[in-house]
């Protein structure tokens, strides 16, 4: 590994977070993830942070707990705005939430303003877990959310690395599910179903988008595979000109 590179002091308070090595560039990138879910969703996020993947390494901060889609995306609104307003801005901000029982006009609505107001936005319709089916089969018609369990628990228990006595029962709130899915399942291929699926749909009626779920993009940042956000914090770090 080459000789460390110095920020200036100006610069470090805005790219503290982030280590630049000669030759190998090693990026420190600070996410924001505000979910509706308490548990689940935050678990399976914050299992990522301090990862790397190729030069990017993350620090992630999750929000969330019992709010409903608008409430996701204007805390997200908020704790961005904060975050700038505080000269610690994070590279990015996303937000998380499900179909659920809310109502069509309340989702689509949510989704829209995320889109206006520059929030990423992984949403699922109907739940989160459909992405974790994702990491087994591609799924094309709209299940229940007991479907769901059901079927997370059938392909791992049938998953040749499944090796334990004690068959496997998917729980909510598991905080090891993204060591299952990726253990016995293909994250991987879970985006190119995932992503697949999205594509089969071409309009604003979000809601009636089942199955489908866009959490992949967030999950396809995360593993250092967006070329356009890995090239916009490039740039932004080349642009810091101090810098030696």
């Amino acid at each position: 590994m080459g000789k460390k590179k110095k920020l200036s002091s100006i610069n470090l308070e805005w790219y503290g977070y982030r280590e630049a090595v000669h030759d190998d560039v090693k990026v420190r990138c600070r996410i924001l993830i505000v979910c509706e879910g308490e548990k689940t969703e935050p678990n399976y996020f914050q299992s990522f942070d301090q990862m790397q993947y190729g030069s990017m390494v993350y620090d992630i901060e999750c929000e969330g707990g019992k709010i409903n889609t608008m409430q996701v995306v204007d805390k997200a609104i908020e704790l961005r705005d904060k975050a700038i307003a505080s000269g610690a801005p994070y590279d990015t901000v996303w937000a998380v939430f499900d179909k659920d029982d809310f109502p069509a006009s309340a989702f689509n609505a949510a989704i829209t303003k995320a889109e206006q107001y520059d929030i990423g936005c992984a949403w699922s319709n109907e739940a989160f877990e459909l992405w974790y089916v994702f990491h087994f089969v591609n799924r094309v018609t709209a299940m229940s959310r007991e479907e769901y369990k059901k079927t997370i628990s059938k392909h791992v228990n049938e998953s040749p690395l499944y090796t334990q006595k004690v068959k496997y029962v998917y729980q909510k709130n598991d905080s090891n599910s993204h060591i299952a899915m990726t253990t016995y399942g293909d994250e991987a291929r879970a985006i190119r179903y995932a992503q697949n699926q999205t594509d089969n749909f071409d309009d604003a009626r979000y809601a009636t988008h089942n199955p489908c779920t866009t959490v992949y993009k967030l999950v396809r940042l995360l593993r250092g595979e967006d070329k356009e956000f890995n090239k916009r914090i490039i740039e932004d770090l080349n642009s810091c000109k101090d810098y030696k």
